[in-house]
């Protein structure tokens, strides 16, 4: 396990799904003096609500937007399609969909000059570029752990090992391929003495997890996880915050953030500003009025992701994303992201033509 302190931790990521234009049509009332537009691509749910009621916070910004469909990484070749000229001014994403775009040299460099409140924000966990400037702004962190709802779960789980019992038959919600990052799949391979580097003994165990019938839904979206869990359909979940604190909003959810032995993975959410756009001071100051202490609080109290802005509040119902220097190590486990990156596809593949079919 790599030993990183929690803030260096925090720069995990999650990634790949699509998007969809969503436009002026889903968005909340306008304030009547915004006068500048801008284009934005976010996450659905809580997340582009919380967004909502920051855009309506503020009479400087009018917002168009465009709505992710599960991950991040897909914006990228959409974003290659159109280059030079993007049509979104800034992407909500991941250190993982980041990356891609620095690479590329499509984000403007932020510093505390153009975003003044990036200097409430730890900055060790802040995207550079090959330059070693900022590249995109966080906003907030989320977990991917394991979960069960408390009122219709078979058994108490404590351990992966609890994953395979028969009392579990079509419990479990499991993310797909395109979700999550595969982290839950990671989660098996420590389980079975592996990690990132080496998968064999998680796809042993996805294997026979798969074959136990306790599955009893793959989660292909963020909606198809929460559904399923709130619908009553499954009990079990290894999933990602917004969606688990959408349960955990009607519904007695266990969440496993403390429990040794099953892994919880940290990942961040933020901004990245893209180049080539007319409106860069006016998106600047939006983001800037998003990461801000209050629109920091607020999106954590609607969008269920704790904040990162050190003077924000943090809600009770996120306090298990709070650990001390010994809790973190115990519990959080900080992958080579490096590597979980470059072998989505191959994994993905894999999934298809091993873990599929016995689904």
């Amino acid at each position: 396990m790599t030993k990183l302190t929690r803030r260096q931790a925090l720069s995990a990521t999650v990634a790949f799904g699509g998007v969809s234009m969503a436009g002026g049509l889903l968005g909340s009332p306008r304030p009547a003096a915004a006068s500048t537009e801008i284009t934005a691509v976010e996450w659905g749910g809580d997340v582009v609500d919380a967004m909502k009621q920051i855009e309506a916070k503020q009479n400087q910004v009018k917002v168009n937007w465009v709505l992710h469909q599960g991950g991040s990484g897909a914006i990228l070749p959409k974003i290659k399609a159109s280059w030079p000229h993007p049509e979104y001014d800034y992407v909500s994403g991941w250190e993982g969909s980041f990356n891609g775009m620095v690479k590329e040299d499509w984000l403007v460099p932020v510093t505390t000059q153009t975003v003044p409140n990036l200097a409430d924000i730890p900055q060790k966990i802040i995207v550079k570029n090959g330059k070693g400037e900022w590249a995109a702004v966080p906003r907030a962190i989320g977990g991917i752990y394991c979960a069960y709802r408390k009122d219709t779960s078979p058994i108490e789980i404590k351990s992966i090992d609890d994953l395979f019992d028969t009392r579990l038959k079509g419990k479990i919600c499991w993310p797909g391929p395109t979700q999550a990052m595969m982290l839950p799949l990671v989660a098996l391979a420590l389980h079975g003495g592996g990690n990132e580097n080496n998968m064999e003994p998680g796809w042993a165990l996805m294997k026979k997890l798969a074959q136990s019938g306790n599955i009893g839904r793959v989660g292909v979206t963020d909606t198809d996880f929460s559904t399923s869990l709130t619908s009553g359909e499954t009990s079990v979940g290894y999933y990602s915050e917004p969606q688990l604190t959408a349960v955990a909003k009607s519904f007695p959810v266990v969440r496993l953030t403390k429990q040794e032995g099953v892994p919880t993975f940290l990942y961040q959410s933020g901004f990245a500003i893209l180049k080539n756009r007319p409106n860069l001071e006016a998106t600047l100051a939006f983001v800037n009025f998003c990461i801000s202490p209050e629109m920091s609080t607020l999106y954590a109290e609607v969008a269920g992701e704790a904040p990162l802005n050190v003077k924000a509040k943090t809600p009770d119902a996120l306090k298990h994303l709070a650990f001390t220097p010994q809790e973190f190590d115990k519990y959080v486990y900080v992958p080579d992201f490096n590597v979980v990156l470059s072998q989505q596809d191959a994994w993905s593949k894999r999934w298809e033509s091993e873990i599929a079919p016995l689904l």
